[in-house]
């Protein structure tokens, strides 16, 4: 159950062992906490949820609950759901969960550089595939993320090229992702990028090119493939996407901080050898 809870979109079902009380069966058994992202302003992360209210209505032989849960951490933000709970059998307290209603709606949090990386024109699409995934679309999802890459995928070298120079990656891998950026045939340009090395060390997904994964990921043709399986890719895809996006704000922010510290220094000792009377400390005075 927790795993339907936290980690499916709308729409699926789940056979769950001991779902129901013996004792009672229409009381339907909910985990007493769950861990699931948090957006409060002292959260910002996955925190713990514990269960603060159920209601449950019958419908013949089908429950139907209302569950709410509150983080633990800042006690504000709460997660609501409603859940479709059937009897597998008579004899059982097994049964099917089908997960009916979230809010905050199904996903992971967005990165604040995302749209600097996919593009501010690929908004909507990405917003569609969002609302695809969380109402389990797997070919709508698919096709939009597929659509989004393929509307942006020579910006995406360019997003990878302007973190190499920010971190002054080896001129030999600037020269690459140069190259490729000029080519007209994005396979072509991805081939230029297949090593590893090609990409900074920063923007490596567990020792994997994210160019090549996306490739790999949305290259399969629509009709090639079932729904379930367009569902698993592109959530894929936007759990990479989301990598990309967040390893380019952290290389790009640690960049800044870096060269900011340097320049405080650099004042500093300047400023010390401006500074009129100044003596150093190794010298006697006669």
């Amino acid at each position: 159950m927790s795993e339907l809870l936290e980690g499916e979109p709308l729409h699926s079902r789940q056979l769950v062992q001991g779902l129901f009380d013996l004792n009672s069966f229409s009381s339907v058994k909910f985990p007493g906490d769950i861990r699931i992202y948090c957006d409060h302003d002292h959260c910002n992360g996955v925190r713990r949820h514990l269960i603060k209210g159920k209601n449950t209505y019958e419908v013949d032989s089908v429950s139907y609950c209302f569950i709410r849960y509150i983080c633990t951490n800042c006690s504000e933000s709460e997660k609501i759901y409603t859940i479709k709970a059937e009897l597998l059998r008579a004899d059982t307290s097994s049964g099917y969960c089908t997960k009916i209603y979230q809010d905050p709606p199904f996903g992971l949090p967005i990165p604040k550089r995302l749209f600097k990386v996919i593009g501010e024109d690929n908004r909507q699409h990405f917003l569609q595939a969002r609302r695809a995934i969380a109402r389990g679309l797997g070919v709508g999802a698919y096709a939009y993320y597929r659509r989004i890459v393929e509307n942006n995928k020579f910006a995406l070298i360019a997003a990878v090229l302007e973190v190499a120079r920010a971190i002054n990656a080896l001129p030999d891998q600037i020269e690459l992702l140069e190259k490729a950026q000029r080519e007209t045939q994005f396979s072509k340009a991805l081939d230029m990028l297949q090593d590893v090395t090609a990409i900074p060390p920063v923007l490596l997904i567990e020792g994997h090119n994210p160019l090549a994964l996306l490739h790999d990921l949305l290259s399969e043709g629509i009709h090639q493939l079932t729904d379930t399986e367009c569902l698993d890719r592109a959530k894929d895809s936007e759990i990479v996407l989301f990598e990309i996006a967040e390893r380019m704000q952290i290389a790009l922010t640690e960049r800044k901080a870096v060269k900011s510290a340097i320049s405080s220094i650099m004042n500093r000792k300047n400023s010390k050898k401006a500074s009129p009377g100044s003596t150093d400390p190794n010298v006697n005075a006669s």
